[in-house]
C-alpha cells in the first residue's frame, strides 16, 4: 500500500479524537469543560435521513468531504462505497464500490463523480449510473478528497505528492512532491484551485502555490513551528482547506488563508505569497470566512474569531471536550458539530453559544450549507437533511 516510500507512515487519528490537545501544551492550563447550556436548540427541521452505510471500525471514520449538488448528494465511505443519494427525498440512486476505503470525500464534476482510496487509486464514475469511467493508480494512499476543475482532477497522497490527472481520461498531466514524514494526521487537505493557480498543503506544514496549467511552483511558505515536547506535538500537518478571500476594493490585498496543525494560521497575498500576518494557532479544519472575520476550530475545543485583516483575536469560545467539524455560515449563525454529537449555533458577533442539540450519532464530516438547508453526514454513516425552522 505504501509504495516506494522508504518509512512506513503511521497514521494519527485516534489521538486527535481522544484528547483535543491544546495548542498551548501547558497543563496548567487544563480545566474542567463545561458544556454550553443555551436553553434552546439549534432551530433545524429534519426532512430526512438515510442509513447509507454501517458504522466504521473502532476509533475510525467515513470521509469529512460529501458534494452536493442541485439534485443530488455524494458521499463516499469507510467501506469504499460511493453513494449517489436524491437530495429532496432521501433515496438512494445508486452505490458503486471502489475497492477499498474512500479517505478524503468525493467530488462532482459535470457528468463524472471522484473519488480516491486508500488502495492508492483514484477513480471517476458516471454520475448518472455509477458505472465506472476510468481508474488511474498512483504510488500510496490518497489522502484528500479531489479538487475538479475543467480538464482536471488535483488530489493529494499520503507521501506528500500532489497529481494531476486529466479528468475526462485519467492520464497524469503533472506531479509536485515534498519530503513525506514517518508520523501524519490521516487525512490532507483539499487542493484550492483560484484563476491559474492551485494551492496544496502538505504533512512537513509547507503550503506551495503552483501554476494548474503545468506543475511549476509559483511560491512557497512554510507554517511549521519547531517545538513540541512530544511526537504528537510535534505534527505540523497542514491539514486544513486553505480558504481564499474575495474583495471587491481595490484597497484591500487578496489574501490565501491557511492554518496548521501545532503551527500557526498566517495570512499571504495569493499572487506573489507574501505573508501578511500570522498568529500561533493548532487546527485541522477549513476556517471559515464571514466579512471580516475568520471562524475557526481550534485544536482544544475552541471556535475562535480572527479578523481576516490583521489576525488579531476577536473572541473565543469553547463549545466541545471532543473534535470539532469546520464552522459552517447558516443564516446569520454559525454551525458547528463534533465528535461527542453535539450541533451548536454560535452568535458571530459575540461568539456566545445560542442553540445546541445533543444526538447520539458522532458528527466528524464537516456539516454542508445548501440554500436554507444543513445536511449532517454523521459517523454512523447517516446522511441527514435538514431544513432552517427557526434560527
Amino acid at each position: 500500500m505504501f509504495g516506494n516510500l522508504k518509512y512506513p507512515i503511521l497514521l494519527l487519528w485516534v489521538l486527535l479524537l481522544l484528547t483535543g490537545c491544546s495548542s498551548s501544551g501547558n497543563d496548567e492550563d487544563i480545566v474542567s469543560f463545561v458544556e454550553p447550556k443555551p436553553g434552546r436548540t439549534v432551530g433545524l427541521k429534519k426532512e430526512w435521513s438515510r442509513s447509507v452505510e454501517g458504522t466504521p471500525k473502532e476509533y475510525m471514520n467515513h470521509p469529512r468531504q460529501i458534494a452536493v449538488t442541485q439534485e443530488d448528494v455524494f458521499v463516499g465511505t469507510y467501506g469504499g462505497q460511493v453513494v449517489r443519494v436524491d437530495k429532496k427525498r432521501g433515496k438512494i440512486v445508486w452505490q458503486k464500490n471502489i475497492g477499498s476505503e474512500v479517505v478524503g470525500g468525493v467530488a462532482v464534476w459535470e457528468d463524472l463523480v471522484f473519488a480516491g482510496s486508500v488502495a492508492g487509486k483514484m477513480v471517476a464514475l458516471s454520475r448518472e449510473d455509477g458505472k465506472q469511467v476510468w481508474e488511474s493508480s498512483v504510488a500510496t494512499t490518497v489522502a484528500s478528497a479531489p479538487a475538479v476543475t475543467g480538464d482536471k482532477v488535483i488530489f493529494t497522497t499520503l507521501d506528500n505528492r500532489t497529481y494531476a490527472l486529466d479528468s475526462k481520461s485519467g492520464k497524469l498531466q503533472w506531479t509536485h512532491s515534498s519530503v513525506p514524514q514517518t508520523l501524519v494526521i490521516k487525512g490532507a487537505a483539499t487542493p484550492v484551485v483560484n484563476g491559474e493557480l492551485v494551492y496544496v498543503g502538505y504533512s512537513t506544514g509547507e503550503l506551495f502555490a503552483i501554476n494548474l496549467s503545468n506543475g511549476k511552483v509559483i511560491w512557497t511558505q512554510n507554517l511549521s513551528r519547531l517545538s513540541g515536547r512530544s511526537e504528537f506535538e510535534r505534527l505540523q500537518d497542514l491539514d486544513a482547506e486553505m480558504v481564499v478571500g474575495k474583495h471587491d476594493s481595490d484597497n484591500l490585498v487578496p489574501k490565501i488563508y491557511a492554518v496548521n496543525h501545532q503551527g500557526y494560521i498566517k495570512a499571504f497575498h495569493v499572487i506573489s505569497g507574501e505573508q501578511i500576518w500570522e498568529q500561533k494557532f493548532s487546527a485541522i479544519r477549513r476556517p471559515l470566512l464571514w466579512g471580516s472575520q475568520l471562524f475557526v476550530s481550534a485544536v482544544g475545543g475552541h471556535i475562535v474569531s480572527i479578523s481576516s485583516e490583521d489576525g488579531l483575536e476577536v473572541w473565543r469560545t469553547e463549545v466541545s471536550d471532543g473534535y470539532l467539524t469546520a464552522p459552517v455560515r447558516l443564516g446569520n449563525r454559525i454551525i458547528v458539530g463534533d465528535n461527542m454529537g453535539r450541533l451548536l449555533s454560535l452568535d458571530p458577533t459575540s461568539g456566545r453559544v445560542v442553540g445546541l442539540d445533543k444526538r447520539v450519532n458522532p458528527i466528524i464530516a464537516d456539516p454542508v450549507v445548501d440554500g436554507v438547508t444543513l445536511l449532517l453526514w454523521t459517523n454512523e454513516g447517516d446522511l441527514i437533511r435538514y431544513t432552517v425552522d427557526e434560527l
